[in-house]
């Protein structure tokens, strides 16, 4: 007898509850590898959106001079010509003053736009190491001349 009442006493019972531990485990791994995903996806991704056309307003009545752009050339042999000077040569030695007119002259006219049209036989380098000079010195609307492909 005392057998049979020492087994009741000791019997588990059975439980009906879902064990969450795993399932909090595996949430926390992925919020984990979320969080660190993340910022690298949003800096591989970089897009540039189409613009429309701007509407005038017809109340407006004075008319807009459209602005001269200011371009920059680079010669085949890496030498800087521009717009305003054409016959004026830069060397490699003179581009901090170009650099310098081209920023005074973008902070006289925010709006103007600036270009940089190079040879097809310059250095790629030269090209790109003036656009950065201007960027990184503040002057916003500054872009890149090419040519269409002829079929």
């Amino acid at each position: 007898m005392m057998q049979s009442s020492f087994r009741s006493q000791h019997k588990k019972r059975l439980m009906a509850e879902i064990n969450v531990v795993p399932y909090i485990d595996v949430t926390l791994i992925l919020l984990i590898i979320f969080m660190i995903t993340a910022p690298i996806v949003q800096q591989a991704v970089t897009v540039e959106l189409p613009q429309t056309p701007r509407i005038q307003d017809k109340q407006k009545t004075d008319v807009v001079k459209p602005i001269k752009p200011f371009v920059i050339s680079v010669t085949a042999e890496g030498f800087y010509k521009t717009s305003e000077n054409p016959d004026r040569v830069l060397g490699q030695k003179d581009l901090s003053q170009l650099v310098a007119e081209v920023v005074a002259r973008s902070q006289l006219k925010p709006n103007q736009p600036f270009y940089i049209q190079g040879d097809r036989q310059t250095p790629y380098g030269k090209v790109v190491h003036l656009f950065v000079l201007l960027k990184a010195n503040g002057v916003s609307q500054v872009s890149l001349m090419t040519e269409p492909e002829e079929k």
